[in-house]
């Protein structure tokens, strides 16, 4: 029977080697119709880790030019609030020098009513006060009140309400500086970190042959819009700035940034319209965008960009990290999508 079984699996005519022989070619065949399965299915895992587009990487670099925006911004307020603390700092340094003459010409009164006290035996409450080297030492001292309130001096009352005041305002000077230089670091640290993200974007853009920058050229324009009056002249003095690059915190001659170029401009008509894009935007008059006329302010992106509108749809503006001030259409694409309001000056 098992003989008949071998024998019926045969092809006819086949021996027995050339049977079994056959069967090793099959299987061999088999084999490799699945090891070239096996590879037609793992090719699409492969392509999977491979680099992504120029329109995956443009789409990112998008998404950091939106961040870098924002901290943009924070950090021109930061700069803001430090030049202001910088200031009442310096003022209040320049009252307490003041004040410290002040205190050394009362001292030297003083000490004519210490030699006084001494002659009559009267040392405690004087000889403790002309000892004291500087305003603090005075208010940290009781004896002076005491003696005050006996001797009803104008001149001591005057003398302890300025060192009082010039002691208290340093204090808070010194604070607002600490918190605005602190907040300054921060900022500027988190813009590098960005930065070097965005770094890394563009070595991708290159690598796939995608342009990063507009390149570099010639510089300077003339505006030939209907625009008239201050508005202007400050958009001619946009015009001159066309090609010149973008560096974020910065506001001319060589440089710029969106707030800084477009505080500029309006400066030279003679406009202030603060520094940074949120105020600017709190400080100019809300415009509807089918009345916008020309040297109005477009902004975007929440208050993280603005640019100046030239009229015909288009605005002038510095854009962003590798690129140069230039004219763009506000109608489509990113600015239109990310349009947030205007403002006239």
């Amino acid at each position: 029977m098992a003989s008949d079984i071998t024998e019926a699996g045969r092809a006819p005519g086949r021996s027995r080697q050339g049977f079994i022989a056959g069967r090793g070619a099959s299987r061999r065949f088999t084999a490799t119709v699945c090891l070239a399965v096996t590879a037609s299915l793992a090719f699409p895992a492969t392509a999977a880790h491979a680099d992504p587009s120029a329109a995956d990487a443009r789409k990112k670099l998008t998404k950091l030019n939106e961040q870098v925006e924002q901290l943009v911004e924070k950090y021109n307020q930061a700069n803001e609030k430090l030049k202001v603390a910088k200031k009442k700092w310096k003022a209040t340094q320049a009252a307490g020098k003041e004040e410290q003459a002040t205190f050394e010409q009362l001292r030297t009164k003083i000490a004519a009513m210490a030699a006084n006290a001494y002659k009559q035996g009267d040392t405690g409450d004087v000889a403790g006060f002309v000892g004291a080297e500087n305003p603090q030492a005075v208010l940290d001292q009781a004896a002076v009140f005491s003696h005050l309130s006996r001797n009803r001096s104008s001149e001591m009352a005057q003398f302890l309400a300025s060192a009082q005041r010039v002691r208290r305002e340093q204090a808070q000077a010194k604070a607002a500086y600490d918190e605005a230089l602190g907040k300054a670091k921060e900022v500027k640290a988190k813009k590098t970190e960005v930065d070097k993200s965005i770094a890394k974007q563009k070595k991708l853009l290159a690598r796939l042959g995608e342009p990063t920058s507009s390149g570099g050229g010639a510089t300077g324009g003339s505006y030939n819009g209907p625009a008239s009056g201050s508005a202007r002249t400050a958009l001619n003095f946009a015009y001159a700035q066309l090609g010149k690059p973008y560096s974020y915190g910065a506001a001319g001659p060589s440089s710029y940034d969106c707030s800084g170029l477009t505080m500029k401009s309006w400066a030279a008509a003679g406009v202030g319209i603060t520094r940074t894009t949120n105020s600017q935007y709190a400080a100019t008059k809300r415009v509807s965008k089918s009345a916008l006329q020309p040297g109005d302010l477009v902004f975007f992106n929440n208050l993280g960009h603005v640019g100046m509108y030239v009229g015909g749809g288009k605005m002038i503006h510095a854009p962003r990290t590798g690129k140069n001030v230039e004219v763009v259409s506000i109608t489509s694409g990113y600015y239109l999508s990310n349009y947030y309001g205007a403002g006239r000056p």
